[in-house]
């Protein structure tokens, strides 16, 4: 019998992180998305590096995301396969930030286009605020609106990233899945059974 995915499942971006070299190419074309899509230029990725390895921390589009179910100004709501977002009327509140299980989303400081920063003091907008500055939530919003999808997967020289969809669900990321661990199982069962015949 096989699996079926519901359409209703949003789509995605992951990472093999035994293809990630850690490169931040990833990084470079989201800020550039970002930036040729009117959005402010942050990246919506981070790359993690750990002992055992790295790999790109992005949204996963929750089906039933907390981040959009406690904004409270609808800037995070339910899309028709992704968790959309709406900086313009985002209030920089950090509610979806303290929700969201995987860190996927962060604050971000913007310039507000009314003030005149030659009579501002410098800051460093990623961590400071001031008068002015606008926070923001920035998150992967999967390039909505870029011709050929995320940009990330399209520019990782390994492939290390997959734009998974609830069509491409079974056949690329389940099935492959479930004939390894079957084919593991079944190599252990059948060295069990030539263990105990021998013996």
């Amino acid at each position: 019998m096989a699996f079926t995915v519901t359409e209703k499942m949003n789509s995605f971006v992951i990472c093999n992180p035994e293809k990630c070299i850690g490169c931040y190419t990833c990084m470079a074309a989201c800020y550039q998305s970002a930036k040729e899509r009117g959005k402010v230029e942050k990246p919506r990725l981070i790359l993690v590096h750990t002992h055992d390895g790295s790999m790109p921390n992005q949204c996963r589009q929750c089906d039933d995301a907390p981040c959009a179910n406690v904004c409270p100004v609808g800037a995070l709501e339910f899309g028709k396969d992704h968790i959309e977002i709406h900086e313009e009327i985002c209030i920089g509140c950090k509610m979806c930030v303290m929700a969201c299980p995987f860190g996927a989303i962060r604050p971000e400081s913007e310039p507000m286009p009314s003030v005149d920063y030659h009579y501002e003091p410098e800051i460093f907008q990623f961590i400071e605020s001031s008068i002015g500055e606008k926070s923001v939530a920035i998150k992967c919003d999967l390039c909505e609106g870029r011709e050929g999808g995320p940009a990330c997967v399209e520019v990782c020289p390994t492939q290390a990233l997959m734009f998974v969809t609830p069509n491409t669900m079974e056949t690329e990321v389940v099935s492959p899945k479930a004939k390894k661990s079957v084919a593991m199982l079944v190599k252990f069962m059948s060295k069990k059974q030539q263990k105990e015949e021998e013996e």
